[in-house]
């Protein structure tokens, strides 16, 4: 990917997959906190952490596909 070629890049940004990845991520964390009593969601700015998961395994999603659609 040309690094001076941002816009098409950002195009490709799905906010689908955001938030999808956002809410499967707070479900498997509710999971596994009930199964076992760890009171992950009582940390402060749980939210935060959870969107900064998601957004990172987006923005690595669209280099992988970027960078297979190269090949």
């Amino acid at each position: 990917m040309d690094s001076g070629n941002i816009i098409p890049f950002l195009k490709k940004f799905s906010f689908g997959r955001l938030i999808g990845s956002g809410i499967i991520l707070k479900v498997v964390i509710a999971i596994v906190d009930d199964i076992f009593g760890l009171e992950i969601n009582e940390l402060p700015n749980f939210n935060f952490y959870i969107f900064g998961l998601a957004l990172s395994y987006t923005i690595l999603w669209m280099f992988n596909k970027s960078y297979i659609e190269e090949e």
